[in-house]
């Protein structure tokens, strides 16, 4: 029997090379007339940006642009909601990575919050640190992604942050926030710098294989997510090594980021997220490098709790197997040497070089969480963890 599961997908879905063309075509078909262009500073600069504008223009159009970089922060989205809110856009739009793509997001329900019903801060309807239960109602929303990493264009929440010691990363989520189009054209990723690729590529690879071992995961999630982790793992090794102007490979890494955005809230996460959230809050590392940096020395103490009673864990080694033979390795010992590689690979920045210290380790120890990971990590692995990587 299929245990009991949800899930939240995307409206409608475009995905293939040279796809952006077509946009301007599905916004008129949805009645758009004025759209709030929420972008990276990368995508305004390309060509790709400028033939789009013309486009838009051509078919009578208009747009209000919006260069946004970083991840959002709460005065940022409480400043472009008004802004956005004032002028008569009637859909936003997002082009960027995945932090572009949450700005897009949060903008589109905020500034329907200050449209309709006053202005407020979006902090008050954050998970954990908010009052308020969030909105059900936002602007229409269509997500262009540029990065292969978050998966933010298929979920139902946007993570917004505020940095320092009191600081937080939180989510801003409802089921009405998936967005209502999401167009993912491969060619937009290439030439991406090799920093962003690898990060985001970590990102996405991370979220695959914790759903795929979460203890929620079901057979819907599990047929998406070994597909796609194998996909996404072989390109992402791939493009950082010798073929980074392969746009086939970069559709893999694409789609691998897009389903993990469309499992993981049914499937869960684990403790790579657990602690990449608190350390994005403490210091401007990307989510993509925490992610990276933790995702093989975490797995590798799983596989080893795992160990110690293999017949509770039969599924997990199961699947494990099933990857390895995706990967074309031997076994979960190789799967694991894979994802130390793919970290070789990436070439990451130590963290010391965010601003990290030792004597963090403690609190993001504590605020690390099993989630839906397989087995539990004791507060003196995990620190062990992160000594190694500070």
């Amino acid at each position: 029997m299929v245990s009991r599961f949800s899930l939240s997908a995307t409206g409608s879905l475009v995905f293939g090379p040279k796809e952006l063309s077509n946009l301007p075509r599905l916004v008129s078909l949805r009645g758009f007339s004025h759209l709030a262009l929420v972008v990276s500073p990368s995508f305004q600069r390309s060509p790709e940006a400028s033939s789009l504008f013309l486009q838009l223009q051509a078919m009578g159009i208009s747009t209000s642009l919006f260069p946004v970089s970083g991840e959002p922060t709460v005065e940022q989205v409480d400043a472009l909601a008004t802004t956005v809110a004032a002028c008569p856009a009637d859909a936003v739009v997002g082009i960027g990575g995945g932090s572009v793509l949450d700005t897009a997001k949060a903008v589109s329900v905020m500034a329907y919050q200050a449209r309709f019903h006053g202005s407020v801060s979006v902090q008050r309807f954050l998970e954990g640190v908010g009052d308020l239960p969030p909105p059900g109602r936002r602007l229409p929303l269509i997500a262009v992604p540029t990065t292969a990493g978050t998966g933010s264009e298929a979920t139902k929440n946007a993570v917004i942050a505020r940095l320092g010691p009191q600081g937080f990363k939180k989510s801003l989520r409802h089921d009405a926030y998936v967005p209502d189009l999401v167009v993912i054209d491969p060619t937009l990723l290439v030439g991406l710098p090799r920093g962003v690729a690898a990060a985001s590529g970590l990102d996405a690879v991370t979220q695959l294989l914790e759903s795929y071992l979460s203890l929620n995961a079901n057979p819907f999630t599990d047929a998406l997510a070994l597909d796609a982790l194998g996909r996404a793992g072989k390109a992402l090794a791939l493009v950082l090594t010798t073929h980074a102007g392969d746009v086939g490979l970069w559709g893999d890494l694409s789609y691998g980021a897009y389903i993990s955005g469309v499992i993981m809230a049914s499937a869960g996460l684990g403790y790579v997220h657990s602690i990449a959230g608190p350390m994005g809050a403490l210091h401007p590392v990307p989510h993509g490098v925490a992610c990276g940096h933790l995702l093989a020395p975490v797995t590798k103490a799983l596989v080893r709790e795992m160990e110690l009673n293999p017949k509770a864990h039969v599924v997990q080694f199961e699947k494990l197997d099933r990857l390895a033979g995706l990967w074309e390795v031997e076994g979960p010992q190789e799967v694991l040497v894979f994802l130390e590689e793919l970290t070789a690979f990436a070439g990451l920045l130590p963290l010391a070089r965010y601003g990290f210290t030792h004597a963090e380790i403690p609190s993001l120890v504590e605020s690390a969480a099993q989630r839906s990971s397989p087995v539990a990590l004791s507060k003196e692995i995990l620190g062990g963890i992160l000594s190694k990587l500070f």
